[in-house]
């Protein structure tokens, strides 16, 4: 009995001590949890730093949202945009192949039977001279007068390939109006030419800027989300700021510019020395505020068909990535310092929150704050991708736009690293020297 006695109060004892430490934790998270509507000193520099926060957001909304909007307008605009236009110039089709036998295939009978008022031809350039593309196009020359090819030797050095088959192409046109697509290209609307090339009867216009985006259906190998996201992010950038009248970038998978101006800006010779910039560095090169138009209707989608879409969407961004130095610097430049605010942003934002922690009045303005700043952002995204036929970005849209600078980052120390790769002395191939940084690049 006495043994019972002893551990009973022993036991209480423990209890006892335990009860008041559950009450002492129980008034700090009570403490804690107690907000106030006090306007102290802490209080004051919290709401200024909710204040910079909301001058920043302003700032982002002025610069950076307006010209997202721009090209959601440009394309409903366009969309709705559906009578046949007549009376159009002839056009030269030029489709860039190399060793691409099956998508030369899968691409032609789509060109040649565009419905297009104007007459075109449709001319291949077999980079390589691949047998397999040079028997196909033999074989179809045959059934159809206005299909012709040439090619450049498989044992070109010191130039780059690509450009070398383009000016080739061009060379060969018999028409003012050159529109300009690859192998891997995939049209799927017989309206498709009259859209990109009806621009030309204004006569201001010498550019087209056209939209293409990769195939990601019933493919191995996708690239992640955040991937996809981005490479739209960088799209819309240079759409929109064609619209701006800053042209910088095009789409070689779907481009069409002026024979004239081709040779008047004596063609690939300003960026020779480099592997890449057909349809960056010449077409910043030649554009002005005015002669440069941006096709977006549906119609005048392309998708590009990729044996590995993942693979094939880096080898790009990192070309595209080393050249940007030479085309577009200053825009580059607006689109970092843009994202570079929505940082300033959550910086601000977590600073003053922290300070003032629980003061209702700092909370609700910054809450106030990330609405103004976010729901713009994330609708005109989410409208950007509809109009383009993309999928919704919905909440992403804050992790891939403050993701984005660090990714820049990373590619642009990759880019740099194959450098060997990015000039036409050192280049033995249309991808050589980048399979360091993506192999089996799918071109």
């Amino acid at each position: 009995m006495a043994l019972h006695l002893a551990a009973t109060s022993s036991f209480s004892r423990v209890y006892a001590v335990y009860c008041e430490r559950f009450c002492k934790f129980a008034q700090i998270i009570a403490k804690s949890l107690t907000v106030t509507y006090n306007i102290d000193n802490q209080a004051l520099i919290a709401l200024t730093l909710s204040c910079l926060a909301a001058a920043t957001a302003i700032a982002i909304l002025i610069i950076y949202a307006r010209r997202i909007i721009l090209v959601v307008r440009n394309a409903r605009r366009q969309a709705d945009d559906t009578n046949q236009v007549f009376g159009l110039s002839p056009a030269s089709i030029i489709v860039y192949a190399y060793e691409n036998p099956d998508g030369v295939a899968a691409l032609l009978p789509s060109l040649l039977s565009q419905d297009y008022d104007g007459g075109f031809e449709v001319i291949v350039v077999n980079d390589g001279n691949d047998e397999a593309t040079d028997s196909l196009l033999r074989e179809l020359e045959a059934t159809h007068k206005n299909l012709y090819h040439t090619f450049t030797p498989h044992d070109t050095r010191n130039v780059s390939r690509k450009k070398l088959a383009i000016t080739l192409g061009i060379k060969a046109a018999h028409y003012e109006s050159i529109v300009l697509v690859t192998a891997d290209s995939r049209i799927t609307s017989q309206r498709w030419l009259e859209k990109m090339a009806r621009h030309f009867n204004d006569n201001e216009k010498d550019i087209v800027i056209g939209y293409a985006f990769p195939d990601l259906d019933n493919v191995a190998n996708t690239p992640s989300r955040g991937e996809v996201q981005d490479w739209l992010i960088d799209i819309v950038h240079y759409l929109a700021a064609a619209l701006d009248g800053h042209t910088y970038r095009g789409d070689g998978d779907n481009l069409a510019y002026r024979r004239s101006l081709f040779f008047k800006n004596k063609g690939f010779s300003q960026s020779l020395n480099l592997s890449y910039g057909d349809d960056d560095v010449f077409i910043h090169q030649c554009a002005t505020p005015r002669n440069v138009a941006v096709e977006l209707s549906r119609e005048s989608h392309v998708s590009t068909s990729f044996n590995n879409p993942r693979e094939a969407m880096k080898h790009k961004k990192l070309q595209y990535t080393f050249t940007s130095s030479h085309a577009g610097k200053w825009q580059h430049r607006l689109y970092g310092f843009c994202l570079a605010l929505l940082w300033v942003w959550l910086l601000l934002t977590v600073a003053s929150i922290a300070i003032a922690p629980r003061n209702l009045m700092v909370i609700g303005a910054n809450i106030v704050v990330a609405l103004l700043l976010w729901v713009p952002l994330i609708a005109s995204w989410n409208s950007a991708s509809r109009a383009l036929g993309g999928h919704r970005f919905f909440f992403s849209v804050p992790l891939a736009l403050l993701w984005r600078p660090i990714r820049n980052i990373i590619y642009y120390i990759k880019s740099h690293r194959a450098h060997s790769g990015q000039y036409a002395w050192q280049t033995l191939g249309p991808s050589a020297n980048w399979s360091k940084l993506t192999d089996d690049t799918a071109k």
